[in-house]
């Protein structure tokens, strides 16, 4: 699995960073994604503060924090992903090393924040990464981790939710998480849709007057399977190794199945916008999220 992940990425970086990175029709997954992550950690970050980005694919992140003033390191063991990262970086003073998350040969103790975007689902297990992110963090220090939703599987109605084995203790644990939803939280996802109906014509007239485009679909193009998580199963890992969960938040809502968003995708994902924000720091937000950020503090 290692070797096929690494030939993957190199072999189609530009097409798979363009694809995660494309606004237009699709959610700006991407984009997103950063945005959550770099607010997860940003707590810790002090004067001179240090981030490494593991498993960095195109360097989004890193660019990011770099623009905020943050020194930053990124970590792939695609060179392709390396080289778009660099392209992407343009003259800002980043740097990239060419290596497995784990084979950094960064100093042990040192860094405000370790994100990891995307990067666990393609891991055989997840003690060596928070082994790795709890060597790398300061006391004190962050960690921002994006995974797959596996409380989604609940309503997705696709073959995540066919394979599907433990739907009662998903069941439960997602129980658990919407018994903490707020009246505010359903308040602002409804003054969010209400805010976003210019937005939402727009996108419905534009899918009448174009063809929809073919949707880049990663379970198919990838050949492989991807982990999942629930927030519970990734804190139980995450807790050995000193890490304290402090968030979760959800991330690249579906407020309707999968199967319909090729019926017409800048609709949907016009809708998806609206939830986005309205719903990500809400527990509500996991019942139609893809996936999520978790955020961690070291001990």
């Amino acid at each position: 699995m290692k070797d096929y992940v690494k030939d993957y990425f190199d072999r189609h970086a530009h097409a798979w960073v363009e694809a995660a990175y494309d606004e237009e029709v699709r959610f700006p997954v991407g984009a997103e994604r950063v945005r959550l992550a770099i607010e997860g950690v940003a707590p810790a970050m002090r004067d001179g503060a240090r981030l490494v980005d593991l498993g960095c694919g195109g360097g989004q992140l890193c660019v990011h924090a770099a623009k905020l003033g943050w020194r930053a390191v990124g970590v792939d063991n695609a060179p392709g992903m390396i080289e778009e990262a660099r392209a992407n970086a343009g003259d800002l003073e980043l740097d990239w090393i060419i290596a497995s998350y784990d084979e950094s040969g960064l100093p042990s103790g040192e860094l405000d924040a370790v994100t990891a975007l995307g990067l666990v689902e393609y891991l055989p297990d997840d003690d060596g990464f928070f082994a790795e992110a709890a060597r790398l963090l300061r006391p004190g220090g962050r960690l921002a981790v994006s995974c797959r939703n596996r409380l989604y599987n609940l309503l997705s109605a696709n073959e995540y939710t066919a394979e599907e084995t433990e739907l009662p203790r998903l069941l439960a644990e997602l129980r658990i998480a919407l018994a903490r939803a707020q009246p505010g939280e359903l308040h602002a996802l409804a003054e969010s849709v209400a805010a976003s109906a210019d937005e939402l014509e727009r996108a419905a007239q534009a899918d009448r007057d174009v063809p929809p485009p073919e949707l880049h679909d990663h379970r198919r193009a990838f050949q492989r399977g991807r982990r999942q998580h629930t927030p519970r199963e990734l804190d139980e890992a995450a807790a050995p190794h000193g890490l304290r969960a402090v968030e979760v938040l959800a991330l690249h809502p579906h407020p309707l199945p999968p199967a319909l968003e090729p019926l017409a995708p800048r609709t949907y994902n016009a809708l998806a916008r609206a939830w986005q924000r309205a719903l990500e720091r809400s527990p509500a937000g996991l019942a139609f999220s893809t996936a999520f950020v978790a955020v961690y503090e070291r001990a």
